[in-house]
């Protein structure tokens, strides 16, 4: 290798003579390069001497080639990232939809003209970003899209995994991007993960990763398309391969950049000239203000005496509110000494009413216990009374079927005497034949057809009626079973009411058992907790108390969970109560209220009516006032009487009344009566409320009044099922009557046959007119018959006897059972009222303990309010001395206030110093605090103004500082990637047997090279444009590989760049591009061409894709 600088006087131009040296590294497939520093020396002449600092940039070039081919097994591996793996295109140019998957490294692909191969670095470049214009295809979006369609979808898949992989918490192993563009001029980006999720539509966050990657999809180093490789490797001129050579490297954006550094300094420089004559104005202000200031300071014993005065005065006030706090400091002692009695004697109580708790518990578990020792003996008397009544019903079916035999009885013995009648008339008229016999039976004959007819008419009247008794047997049945429904569910009330009765009982007196059952836990949790703002009321109920027991099931009712609801007076106070009953777990509503006061006295109806507020004795106002709010308490009348309630309602609408409570016909419930939208009557019911009373009042009426419930529902429950028995026997009444009308419809059937058969054998005696002998046996033989039936109808009657007397005994077994356990039941009854006796002792006993601790609790919360008081009083004080002592050592330190004075005696001297203070300071025009203060902002004006000055001088001088360092950087990078060039230019053309040099002039941005393929000749080389279209494609691909390697781009284009080329030199170009991709490690190569590949260097990290025409539609 020789270097020789040209004596073409250009300093700029350097110019490398690479002789050829053949290298067997086509055989061993490992590309060295060796260059002794002797055979270097002996190869320059002493005409081509170039610059120590040039022969430094080319050694270093040298030695890094020399590294990179040195190494024995270069492995190329494909990049984790930044790379693209597949390019989508819908639609797009003269493609209705083609894929392709790009191979990590090297790519070929192959085409015939018009295969729409080329499509696919303009659908890279227009889907990463880049303009229409910069793929010298089109001129806009639109002229892209397919002929026929509307719009365009262009797709392209960027790897991104590895350590440097870009956002791969949102993105994944793949950066999908997407661009949607119309012939309508719409156009849109979508980024997407591996998974599909749109992650953004933003062209910034698209350019943010194209940064991010290297991806300069708008170098035209970088992507080669057609058109700009035609003209690269055929058409360039010196100033364009500079310009290529620029833009490939970045070197000019960065230069752009420093253009744009310089104009900023000389801006700077401009303003920094006006700020220096704004100084000088600031300087002199600022030394006539000091002048000013100067002659005030004559009269400073005066103003010192003022200002002594004035702290003094100042301090005075503070030491009069100390005073006062100390005050309060004693007071809180006190307070706390009161705390402390009120919480011992508290603690007492509380053991005391703990004992008589502990008493009511055991006295309630011993009900409880009598109460299941009663439940069995009240389920055996009601199974006793259900075998009771079966029986009973069972005697009324035996009897029933006993009359009917009798009925059987009697007529089978009527039968037995008829018969023997007939006999005997048989025998008469045998007797009479032939003696005027023929003409009594001829009367007889129209005597026995009456009859006929008269059995007929009356069996025809007799089922007529057989409808009519099954229609009322079936009235009957639903009446019955209509009568056992509500049984059942009366029971159950009656349960409650005793339940309820029980609790009353049991809770005599005390108010918790009507709530949760952690209510006391969290009453006890919110009286020792001091983080409220203002401790919360409730639950509302503990503060009602109820003045008419009468109302109280309605008004309950009607309150609702209102009466369960706690009241504070801020958000705060709320989120921190909510979170308490949430560790105790007894959640209750809870209402946000305010201590303003309410005024209700122009809304009241007239006092003649009683209204739920009226009959309510509230204990705190703000409870007051949250029931007015939501429950309208103030406006709803109570009238006991219902049809007195609906006239009064009726009659005219009441002023200042929205709804009224009255009773109803049941006890417990209620009615409510308001006015409509249409200012009629709406009425609503009230059911009965079933739990305990929350609201204080009258336990004893409370207890008579569940009594009363109580004893009204099982007069209910008696009357149904006297009801029920009814209802019994009137459906019994109706079987006996369908079967009692069934039997005599067999009479009547029977009878009507028999007159019909008498008739008949009349009419055939009439007829024979002869001697009937064999009549008389018939009649025998239907004697004997009717007293056969006679003897079975009295063996079914004994056996109903028999079995009725069985049943009675059954009944009068479970009467005297039932009798038995009423006995047991009413012992049991007594042990359970003792029990109930021994509650009420305890519940008063508990009661009494509990009124003495509740009120050891109010003493506390008496003394803890005092103390509140005194400490917010005592806060006031504090906040107020704080406040004066800010104010004070504003004025000045803490001084001592001279015996005997106070602030009305300061005040006084203050005045007439300030007097005289003042006379003279009218004179100067100013006060000495306004010379002082405008002295003060004046000078500071002028130090801010000559700071801001030097901060932009050294601005200044750091930016041209920096510049310089820049443009020295951007030289030496100029330089050595130039170096690097020529260095890489020589080797490739030295596989080839070529040699030749780079031209690389900066100062007139030429470059440019000569080329020798003919290593026999001497000279300098020839120029590009002498080459043959080969041997110039050859070299000009030599130089485009040769500014790749100083590039650092991911991802490098190259459109048809073989297409001057022959055979020989396309097979050694291709191979070249392979060699020269494989140094370049991880960076994938897209290289396209309309020959086939031939005999490259193929290998595994090779992929060609072959495409053919596509097919329109």
């Amino acid at each position: 290798m020789k270097r020789h600088r040209q004596d073409d006087g250009s300093s700029d131009s350097e110019i490398l003579e690479v002789e050829e040296r053949r290298s067997n590294l086509q055989q061993n497939r490992r590309k060295k390069i060796r260059i002794s520093n002797n055979n270097r020396s002996s190869a320059v002449g002493s005409s081509d001497i170039l610059s120590d600092e040039e022969e430094l940039y080319n050694e270093e070039a040298t030695q890094s080639l020399t590294q990179q081919l040195n190494v024995e097994e270069l492995e190329n591996a494909p990049a984790e990232n930044g790379i693209l793996e597949t390019v989508t295109c819908t639609n797009f140019m003269c493609h209705e939809y083609f894929q392709v998957a790009l191979g990590p490294l090297i790519n070929f692909i192959i085409g015939r003209n018009g295969s729409g191969k080329s499509a696919i670095l303009t659908a890279i470049t227009i889907c990463l970003g880049g303009k229409a214009t910069a793929t010298n295809r089109g001129q806009s979006l639109k002229s892209f899209i397919k002929e026929g369609t509307d719009s365009a979808v262009l797709s392209v898949k960027i790897k991104n995994k590895g350590d440097s992989a870009y956002l791969p918490e949102t993105y994944g192993d793949s950066i999908n991007v997407e661009r949607h563009f119309s012939r309508s001029g719409q156009s849109n980006f979508k980024l997407k993960s591996s998974t599909g999720r749109l992650i953004s539509t933003k062209k910034a966050d698209l350019e943010e990763i194209c940064d991010y990657f290297a991806l300069q999809i708008d170098n035209p180093m970088n992507v080669l398309t057609q058109d700009m490789a035609r003209q690269f490797l055929s058409n360039s001129t010196p100033q364009e391969k500079y310009k290529f050579f620029m833009k490939g490297t970045q070197l000019e954006h960065l230069d752009g950049d420093y253009l744009q550094i310089e104009q900023s300094i000389d801006r700077i420089d401009g303003d920094l000239a006006k700020s220096l004559q704004d100084v000088a104005k600031f300087e002199e202000q600022a030394r006539q203000s000091k002048g000013l200031l100067a002659l005030s300071d004559k009269h400073e014993s005066l103003r010192r005496k003022i200002t002594s005065y004035a702290q003094q005065m100042a301090w005075a006030q503070v030491e009069e509110q100390e005073r006062k706090l100390a005050s309060y400091d004693q007071q809180l002692h006190k307070a706390d000494d009161a705390i402390a009695d009120a919480e011992h004697y508290a603690n007492e109580s509380s053991g005391v009413f703990d004992e008589a708790n502990q008493e009511l518990e055991e006295a309630s578990r011993l009900v409880e216990e009598s109460k299941a020792g009663l439940r069995p003996h009240q389920d055996r008397k009601d199974q006793a009374k259900q075998e009771h009544d079966g029986a009973k019903a069972e005697a009324l079916s035996l009897q029933t079927e006993q009359r009917s035999i009798k009925d059987h009885m009697k007529t089978a013995g009527n039968q037995i005497k008829k018969t023997e009648a007939d006999i005997q008339d048989e025998y008469r008229r045998l007797e009479a034949i032939n003696g005027g016999g023929h003409a009594r039976r001829l009367v007889e004959l129209e005597e026995k057809k009456a009859e006929a007819a008269e059995a007929r008419s009356r069996l025809e009247d007799h089922d007529a009626r057989l409808s009519d008794l099954e229609s009322e047997k079936g009235n009957a049945q639903r009446a019955f079973d209509r009568s056992k429904d509500p049984i059942p569910k009366k029971h159950r009330e009656i349960q409650e009411a005793e339940t309820l009765l029980g609790n009353l009982m049991r809770d005599k007196g005390h108010m918790q058992g009507a709530y949760h059952a952690n209510m006391s836990r969290l009453l006890d949790a919110l009286r020792n907790d001091g983080g409220f703002r203002q401790a919360p009321l409730g639950p509302i109920g503990h503060y009602v108390r109820l003045l008419k027991p009468e109302w109280s099931s309605v008004l309950e009712k009607s309150f609702g969970g209102a009466l369960n609801t706690f009241v504070v007076t801020s958000k705060v106070d709320q989120a921190r109560l909510s979170d308490i009953m949430s560790r105790h777990s007894c959640q209750c509503p809870i209402m946000v209220g305010n201590d303003d006061p309410i005024s209700i006295q122009d809304n009241e109806p007239d006092e003649k009516f009683d209204t739920s507020l009226r009959v309510l004795e509230i204990d705190d106002e703000l409870v007051r006032k949250q029931l007015i709010i939501n429950q309208a308490i103030e406006q709803t009348i109570l009238i006991n009487n219902r049809e007195e309630a609906v006239n009064t309602l009726s009659d005219a609408r009441i002023p200042h009344v929205k709804q009224c409570f009255t009773h109803n016909i049941r006890r417990g419930e209620g009615l409510r009566l308001s006015y409509g939208w249409g200012g009629g009557l709406v009425q609503g019911h009230i059911a009965a409320f079933k739990g305990a009373p929350r609201m204080k009042t009258d336990i004893e009426y409370q207890i008579s009044s569940s009594r009363d419930q109580l004893q009204g529902l099982k007069s209910e429950l008696n009357e149904l099922e006297r009801v029920k028995r009814e209802a019994q026997n009137s459906l019994v009444r109706c079987q006996q009557a369908i079967t009692r009308h069934r039997k005599e419809s067999a009479d009547l059937r029977l009878a009507m046959q028999r007159a019909e058969d008498e008739l008949e054998g009349l009419q055939d005696a009439l007829d024979n007119d002869a001697i009937e002998e064999g009549r008389l046996d018939v009649l025998k033989e239907h004697l004997k018959e009717a007293k056969e039936d006679l003897r079975a109808y009295q063996g079914s009657y004994g056996d109903s006897v028999v079995s009725i007397d069985k049943v009675k005994a059954a009944m009068r077994v479970s009467r005297d059972q039932m009798n038995a356990i009423d006995v047991e039941v009413a012992k049991a009854e007594v042990i359970v009222r003792k029990a109930e006796a021994k509650i009420t002792k305890f519940s008063e006993r508990r009661d009494l303990a509990l009124r003495e601790k509740n009120g050891a609790i109010a003493n506390i919360d008496r003394a803890k309010r005092d103390k509140v008081h005194i400490q917010g009083d005592r806060q006031d004080v504090s906040d107020t001395v704080v406040s004066f002592t800010e104010e004070a050592s504003k004025v000045s330190p803490r001084v001592k206030v001279d015996d005997g004075e106070t602030c009305a005696s300061l005040e006084v001297k203050l005045a007439e110093f300030s007097k005289s203070l003042k006379r003279w300071e009218e004179q100067l025009g100013a006060t000495r605090q306004q010379i002082a203060e405008d002295a003060l902002a004046k000078g500071e004006a002028f130090r801010q103004a000559k700071e801001q000055v030097e901060s932009i001088e050294r601005l200044a001088q750091l930016l041209k500082i920096t510049l310089v360092n820049r443009k020295d950087r951007w030289k030496f990078f100029q330089k050595a990637i130039t170096a690097r060039a020529r260095v890489q230019f020589m080797w490739m053309l030295s596989e080839r047997g070529f040699r030749g040099r780079l031209l690389a002039n900066h100062k007139e941005k030429k470059l440019d090279l000569l080329v020798e393929p003919d290593l026999t000749k001497t000279g300098k080389g020839r120029e590009a444009k002498t080459l043959s279209g080969g041997e110039k494609s050859f070299s000009t691909i030599c130089l485009l590989l040769s500014l790749w390697d100083a590039m650092g781009a991911p991802v490098r284009c190259l459109d048809e760049f073989d297409v001057f080329m022959d055979v020989v030199n396309r097979e050694v170009s291709m191979n070249k591009i392979v060699e020269a991709a494989r140094c370049s490690v991880g960076k994938q190569f897209v290289l396209i061409t309309p020959q086939s590949t031939g005999k490259i260097s193929n290998g595994p990290d090779v992929k060609i894709i072959k495409y053919v025409l596509p097919s329109t539609v």
